[in-house]
């Protein structure tokens, strides 16, 4: 998600481990952790609902239904007619 490497996370454990001192660090850790649970918990929450008020399953249904006229539209008899006479005209 964040693209962090290994190099990055050593680095970032050696500053916390720095800032925060090697007693502290397991409490700030499971603390950190905890929270990070809370926002993944939320988020998944807030989409799960989001999709429920769009009504996802609706508008992709919707979707396939405009695709449809839209490959009905380009096989349509005129259009077809028109693309010959078009080719006809310009030598191709």
């Amino acid at each position: 998600m964040f693209d962090v490497g290994f190099w990055e996370l050593v680095t970032l454990a050696l500053i916390a481990l720095l800032i925060v001192g090697p007693e502290k660090l397991p409490k700030i850790a499971h603390d950190v952790g905890q929270f990070v649970a809370k926002i993944r918990r939320l988020i998944h929450d807030a989409r799960l609902e989001l999709e429920k008020e769009l009504d996802v399953d609706s508008a992709s249904s919707l979707q396939d239904s405009i695709d449809h006229v839209e490959r009905l539209m380009k096989e349509a008899p005129d259009r077809l007619l028109n693309d010959k006479d078009t080719t006809h005209k310009t030598g191709s």
